[in-house]
């Protein structure tokens, strides 16, 4: 029998999952030989042997593959036979077509956390202990194919004792591109507020800590700020620091049974929470804890992570406490991933920082994740998630929304998403978005030449994109979350979605924000909305729940408005109802999170937010607090124009009627509860059985999963979101379905 040889390419996510060698074992295990080398969209295997042995050989490569490698295509041709005598790694090879085929950063593998605890390992209590398995990859890599050249770890040359592990296909790091030790690897610095370095590194940040100073932490994808959460006291010097009065914090939790004592945890929230990503997890408070109120007094949840790097699990087991985790910036400011920018940005918050020498490449922040209906739904993807591609052809750029802003490629046959990079409101915000851009057209070896913007021509995003594209194409922004809740489940026309979130501006110009559309295969057609009102102060409007509420309560009563209770001067009222007299500066709005708003307004909860959801959270924890006293609020659907429009009006009158003398969580509850019986009165005129729930308003889990359940209940297939959020952070990915149509 004749020996054969074939050239087998793979693509997928098969880069820094440890394939290579895991080819290397399997191809001597079947007596073959030949070479592997990583290319720019995959690897490349030239075998050769007897073809019953290589037909095995492939045939168990997706068996036995490495647990977080995923293969999306396997292809075979043959080649001449040649002279050779063994299976090598070789040289990894750039190629015109590029695919991000990597590994996003993960959480410490178990192999590696035994050798952290172990005394007699060479890498016992070393921060940066990672492996082929674990560890940091996106945060760290410059270019494809992911070779340590590529990445920032090439400015660590391997000691000998880690050459030696590199090189043995029998040690668990054999080919690690990553591999280092406390010999040759990055090393921890502590410095105070001025810059000046101390002795002590991580054991004396930990005591900072226990003794209520804020330190600043390099984290493999950007600083975090960590305080003590026990202590109101150091949680409240970091609010008056970093100008964060009420938006909650991410906390940092020693172990999951530490999050069992302060919130109630189910199986898929635990699945989440040790899973390889380890996002922030949103979890029900239980009523007593050790946690200082403050850290997020505004939220029925908290949001917790589990450590997923040696580092954090050092200086959790030193502090022996629960740790406020929040992104290294001032408010609304960029994520810092130097020393120069931590420096220069924080030296005003933290008062002491813990740094190293390994160079940030890319700038990622911690995921978030709600699970609703047992379903885990991705709120912010960041590490641990990204890269992250779906299948879709095609070539373009999405610029993304204003907002939770993240941009995507369109490149060959694949759709990527950027990592989140926030609201485009500074600078400092505008300049990483657009560093960023361009790392991503490195990374994917592309320009960007055709580009789908938001209707807002203003957006930063928008005018980036107008810059630097010959060819725009531009898609309304709640079409855009449906084209990516459709992406998300793999849905195809027809179906009917409902688009509830903040504002967006609309195809009539006006602000749209709770749209029912049914989608064909030409394009997603608005068949609902709701009763709209005016806007007083426009964009203010969304900082100040109180003027949506004063617009709401104009619709209602017209030139018989009176002042709203302590909610304004008597100045302010004045000028704000001239300008609904007159119309000026009060667009047309019909949008939910604006309702959302003003029946938070009008229970007293939050008239002026500190952050975007401030007064929506806060109707969702009252109403989580109520007895279900009251029964839902009937929201009628009335026909004009050919949309149905939800009249809110009726229900604002009779909350009106008993705010002074039915509890406020019962009022809310039975908010809720109308919102989600008219879903399926929607539902019902919209005439289809699957149904898109998207939007930022579709965040509201209690809403989601009492809207799921009637649905499901009246005979309808409901979907939500899962790996592209349902808020402004998808945007860009349904900018790009939208603009090539492809639902």
């Amino acid at each position: 029998m004749s020996p054969k040889r074939f050239l087998i390419t793979i693509c997928g996510r098969v880069q820094g999952v440890g394939f290579r060698p895991f080819i290397y074992r399997l191809a001597l295990e079947h007596a073959l030989v030949g070479t592997i080398c990583n290319t720019s969209s995959g690897v490349e295997i030239d075998v050769q042997g007897f073809e019953q042995a290589i037909n095995r050989f492939v045939a168990e490569i997706p068996l036995r593959k490495p647990e977080y490698a995923c293969i999306e295509t396997i292809d075979r041709a043959p080649l001449s036979v040649c002279q050779v005598d063994s299976f090598r790694i070789i040289e990894s090879r750039a190629q015109a077509d590029t695919s991000l085929a990597l590994l996003p950063d993960t959480a410490m593998c178990e192999a590696c956390y035994k050798e952290l605890s172990d005394p007699d390992n060479r890498r016992y209590r070393y921060p940066f202990l990672h492996c082929i398995s674990c560890g940091p990859r996106f945060s760290l890599f410059e270019a494809m194919p992911f070779d340590r050249k590529h990445t920032t770890m090439r400015e660590f040359w391997m000691c000998q004792h880690c050459q030696k592990e590199y090189d043995d296909p029998d040690d668990r790091r054999f080919y690690s591109q990553t591999n280092c030790c406390p010999v040759c690897g990055p090393k921890l610095e502590l410095f105070d507020a001025e810059g000046k370095g101390l002795e002590g590194g991580l054991e004396v940040a930990a005591q900072k800590l226990s003794e209520g100073h804020i330190v600043a932490v390099k984290n493999t994808g950007g600083y975090l700020l960590l305080v003590d959460a026990t202590c109101e006291a150091a949680v409240e010097k970091l609010r008056k620091r970093k100008r964060r009065a009420a938006k909650p914090f991410a906390l940092l939790m020693p172990s999951f049974e530490s999050i069992c004592e302060i919130a109630y945890v189910d199986e898929e929230e635990k699945k989440q929470l040790c899973s390889s990503a380890a996002p922030i997890v949103m979890v029900k408070k239980r009523e007593q804890g050790s946690i200082a109120d403050s850290v997020a007094a505004a939220s029925p949840y908290w949001g917790v992570m589990l450590a997923h790097n040696a580092l954090h699990y050092l200086l959790l087991e030193a502090c022996d406490r629960p740790l406020v985790a929040t992104s290294g910036n001032l408010s609304g400011g960029v994520l810092c991933i130097d020393e120069q920018e931590a420096f220069s940005s924080l030296s005003s918050i933290a008062d002491f920082f813990l740094s190293h020498n390994r160079r940030i490449a890319n700038r990622v922040d911690d995921s978030i994740v709600q699970v609703m209906n047992a379903q885990p739904v991705i709120l912010r993807k960041a590490r641990g998630y990204i890269p992250c591609a779906f299948s879709a052809e095609g070539r373009g750029f999405g610029a993304g929304a204003h907002m939770k802003n993240s941009f995507a490629f369109l490149h060959g046959a694949h759709l990527y998403m950027s990592q989140y990079i926030g609201d485009l409101d500074s600078a400092p915000v505008c300049d990483a978005y657009e560093k960023e851009v361009e790392s991503w057209c490195h990374l994917l070896s592309t320009d960007i030449e055709r580009v789908a913007l938001d209707l807002h021509s203003e957006y930063y995003s928008s005018l980036y994109g107008q810059r630097r594209a010959r060819q725009i194409e531009r898609v309304q922004h709640h079409r855009a979350h449906v084209y990516a809740g459709a992406l998300d489940n793999g849905l195809k026309a027809p179906f009917s979605a409902l688009a509830w979130d903040g504002t967006g501006l609309g195809d009539d110009g006006t602000i749209w924000g709770a749209e029912g559309f049914v989608v064909d295969q030409t394009r997603a057609h608005r068949r609902a909305s709701m009763f709209a009102f005016l806007l007083p102060g426009a964009e203010k409007a969304v900082r100040e729940p109180r003027r949506s509420l004063l617009g709401m309560l104009y619709a209602l009563y017209g030139k018989e408005l009176s002042c709203p209770d302590n909610l304004f001067s008597s100045e302010e009222y004045r000028m704000l109802f001239q300008a609904l007299e007159k119309k000026i500066c009060t667009p047309v709005c019909s949008s939910m999170g604006r309702l959302f708003d003003g029946v938070s307004a009008l229970l007293g909860l939050c008239s002026i937010a500190d952050f975007e959801g401030h007064a929506p959270l806060l109707l969702e924890k009252h109403a989580y607090r109520a007895q279900g006293r009251l029964e839902p609020y009937q929201i009628p659907i009335v026909e004009e124009k050919g949309l149905f429009l939800l009249d809110w009006r009726p229900m604002i009158n009779r909350i009106i009627e008993q705010k002074d003398s039915v509890c406020s969580c019962e009022i809310a509850l039975a908010f809720h509860e109308a919102l989600a019986l008219s879903m399926v009165e929607l539902a019902r005129c919209l005439g289809e059985k699957h149904v898109l729930l998207t939007g930022g308003v579709m965040q509201n889990r209690l809403l989601v999963e009492r809207a799921l359940e009637r649905l499901q209940a009246a005979g309808f297939v409901p979907y939500i979101h899962r790996q592209i959020p349902p808020n402004d952070g998808g945007i860009a990915v349904g900018q790009l379905m939208g603009s090539f149509r492809c639902v």
